[in-house]
């Protein structure tokens, strides 16, 4: 499964990257420990997206999902950038930002997990070895876990501004 070094460290640094966003979204916010697993998080997912850029034992060359591995940059980026800054209306755009590299690594994962145990099958039993088949999969997947996250994302809006509204009254920005 795991074909290179490259594929190792991606593998390991994407599933801490997991397991880590998922403490991240459970424990309180704007602690200590949420600072330091922000950026094990941060971290995590830049050295996966990076060695991403590296994997190429799918087609053997630059496609689609390095693609997806550029437009999960951003998000990255742009919510890390919101926590250091700390500009106007900081919170809201760290939580939509880091919500959507989250979603995006989960819709990578499903998509992943959902490719190595679908398209088996479907050669075993089927004889399909069509890449058709294995994008299909990919792009219902990943738009299944946008989907959902989004809306998570979304109806837990309202706890971002229960919490600004909370740190406004104790006399933080």
């Amino acid at each position: 499964m795991i074909q290179s070094t490259t594929g190792l460290v991606h593998t390991v640094t994407a599933i801490l990257a997991l397991l880590v966003g998922i403490v991240i979204f459970i424990r309180p916010k704007a602690t200590y420990f949420h600072r330091v697993l922000g950026y094990v998080y941060s971290v995590s997912m830049v050295v996966m997206l990076v060695t991403a850029f590296f994997t190429y034992h799918l087609t053997k060359s630059f496609n689609f999902l390095h693609i997806f591995a550029m437009i999960s940059c951003p998000p990255l980026i742009l919510g890390f950038w919101a926590a250091f800054r700390r500009g106007s209306n900081w919170l809201a755009r760290h939580y939509h930002w880091m919500c959507y590299s989250y979603i995006g690594l989960c819709a990578a994962f499903v998509a992943e997990t959902a490719t190595r145990v679908v398209m088996p099958y479907l050669v075993d039993h089927y004889h399909i070895r069509s890449m058709t088949w294995f994008w299909v999969i990919v792009g219902v997947v990943s738009a299944g876990v946008f989907y959902a996250g989004t809306w998570l994302m979304e109806r837990n809006k309202n706890l971002v501004a229960k919490f600004r509204h909370d740190q406004a009254a104790k006399g933080f920005k």
